[in-house]
């Protein structure tokens, strides 16, 4: 009976990936919600996302830095810009 029990409980899991992660997340989210509070969660998932695109951004080798450094020097005035 165990042994069934074990195969159906590793079928479903390698069946339904996408659905473990889900629940995973979702106990996860869930847990920090409680500890930290709902304000503070989603300013740690917003922090996290855009964290994500940037990284993202250096992950497709776009000169990010460079291009960031061009608008700022148009943007600053002479005195701030020290590159």
């Amino acid at each position: 009976m165990w042994k069934e029990i074990k195969e159906l409980l590793k079928l479903y899991f390698e069946s339904h990936f996408t659905r473990k992660i889900g629940f995973l997340l979702g106990v996860f989210l869930g847990i920090l919600i409680l500890i930290f509070g709902p304000l503070q969660t989603f300013f740690l998932l917003f922090c996290g996302v855009v964290g994500l695109y940037v990284g993202s951004r250096f992950d497709d080798e776009d000169d990010l830095v460079g291009r960031t450094l061009r608008m700022l020097e148009r943007v600053l005035p002479e005195r701030f810009q020290r590159w």
